[in-house]
C-alpha cells in the first residue's frame, strides 16, 4: 500500500524525562510525527491524509465477514499504516486487535480508533 513507503521514525527526543507524552500524541495523529515523515511538504501530508482516510474506510469494510487470518492480515496493515503516519493510538488497537480476533471488545476499540484518526484527518484536509 501507498502508505507502506513511509518508514515510522523513532523519537530523537526523550519524553520519558518531562514525565508525560509529547503533546502531539494526545491526538488522533501526531502532526509533529507526520511533519517528520513528510519532511514538513504541507501537500504531501494533505495527501497522505487523504490516502489515509480512504485506506481505513477500506480496511474497516474488510473486517466485516472476513476469515480469520484475513482479519489477521488487515490489523496488522492497520497497525503499520497507523504507525507510519502518527496514530499511535489506532496502531496500538490495531495491535491489540491482531493478538486477539476474537475479542469483541478489542474489535470495538479498533474501530472507535479508526474513526476518530479518520474524522481527525478528514477535518485537517476540509
Amino acid at each position: 500500500m501507498l502508505l507502506a513507503a513511509l518508514k515510522p521514525e523513532k523519537s530523537k527526543v526523550g519524553d520519558a524525562a518531562a514525565g508525560a507524552p509529547c503533546p502531539s500524541r494526545r491526538r488522533p495523529i501526531d502532526l509533529v510525527h507526520l511533519a517528520r515523515q513528510t519532511c514538513g511538504d504541507r501537500a504531501l501530508e494533505a495527501d497522505v491524509l487523504g490516502m489515509l482516510g480512504r485506506q481505513l474506510d477500506t480496511l474497516m469494510r474488510r473486517l466485516d465477514g472476513a476469515r480469520e487470518e484475513d482479519r489477521r492480515q488487515i490489523a496488522h496493515s492497520l497497525k503499520g499504516t497507523a504507525r507510519n503516519v502518527g496514530a499511535f493510538r489506532l496502531a496500538d488497537s490495531a495491535e491489540r486487535y491482531e493478538t486477539a480476533l476474537r475479542d469483541e471488545t478489542a474489535l470495538a476499540q479498533l474501530r472507535l480508533e479508526a474513526e476518530a484518526v479518520s474524522s481527525f484527518a478528514r477535518s485537517l484536509i476540509d
